[in-house]
């Protein structure tokens, strides 16, 4: 119990020796307190430090002195050490944030984590899926999106959603608009998986989506990637619409950043633009 104390006391800015020599006062049942004398040959500490032991615990507020020759220390009550090293900590707290808050500000990049477990990224994209306020932007394989439909089922309707999947899927989640690659299944038997995800325009995720791969998928709330991501998912939505000769225009004007959207303030919105697979 009393290495558990000083260690916590220690923690909270006394040394060791200062630890000891108040837990010996506090231990003394004498209420005229101990002489220096007296903590030194109870606590173990030198008697040539314990006077300046006993000088730092009476600075810090944690014991004072009664009478002189010899002076005989009586430490603070508990809760008063407490709160006094509370308001120290605060205090110090406070001043550390004014002086970082006053450090010249820099640009700091945005982190980017690298998933390597399959269940690792699809745990994270059913997690950003739910966490979604405004739009979800999705490229899966159909395995890959049965794994998210459950997340995929509770998002509100009012979502602009986007869909495209290299095959087919049987029953794509409500509201999306679905953009499937209709090349031959053969063709595609040897194609790795990815996933391609963005949410709200502010996250993304993009890599591999293989079980029993190394994906290094990455996840990331970097702009410039956040935009690389978008910017993928429009290109293969325009290149399937022109060969399937469907309009995406409706859909993709969403997507692409407010300068470059040549759509008319009029355009239809989204869901009217939602099809069917390919």
């Amino acid at each position: 119990m009393e290495e558990s104390v000083l260690n916590q006391l220690t923690a909270l800015g006394l040394t060791r020796n200062e630890a000891l020599a108040y837990l010996t006062l506090a231990q003394d049942a004498d209420a005229e307190g101990l002489t220096g004398y007296e903590v030194a040959a109870r606590s173990g500490i030198p008697r040539s430090a314990v006077y300046t032991v006993l000088r730092r615990l009476e600075q810090s507020g944690a014991a004072f002195a009664i009478g002189d020759e010899p002076a005989r220390y009586v430490p603070t009550r508990p809760d008063q050490l407490i709160e006094t090293m509370r308001r120290g900590t605060l205090s110090r707290l406070l001043t550390l944030s004014d002086a970082l808050n006053a450090l010249p500000k820099r640009v700091m990049p945005e982190p980017i984590w690298i998933l390597s477990r399959y269940d690792e990224v699809m745990v994270r994209a059913a997690e950003m899926i739910r966490g979604a306020a405004r739009s979800v932007w999705l490229s899966a394989w159909p395995r890959e999106l049965r794994r998210l439909g459950p997340a995929l089922s509770l998002l509100p309707a009012e979502l602009h959603l986007v869909l495209h999947t290299p095959t087919p899927s049987d029953a794509p989640p409500p509201g999306f608009s679905v953009w499937a690659d209709d090349a031959p299944a053969n063709t595609k038997a040897g194609w790795a998986h990815k996933l391609l995800l963005v949410i709200d325009r502010r996250e993304a995720l993009l890599g591999g989506a293989e079980p029993e791969a190394d994906n290094q998928a990455v996840w990331t709330t970097n702009p410039s990637l956040v935009d690389v991501a978008t910017n993928h998912l429009i290109l293969d939505i325009t290149l399937l619409a022109a060969r399937q000769g469907r309009d995406c225009a409706a859909v993709v004007a969403p997507m692409m950043m407010p300068h470059l959207n040549p759509a008319p303030a009029d355009s239809p919105s989204p869901s009217a633009a939602q099809g069917s697979p390919g």
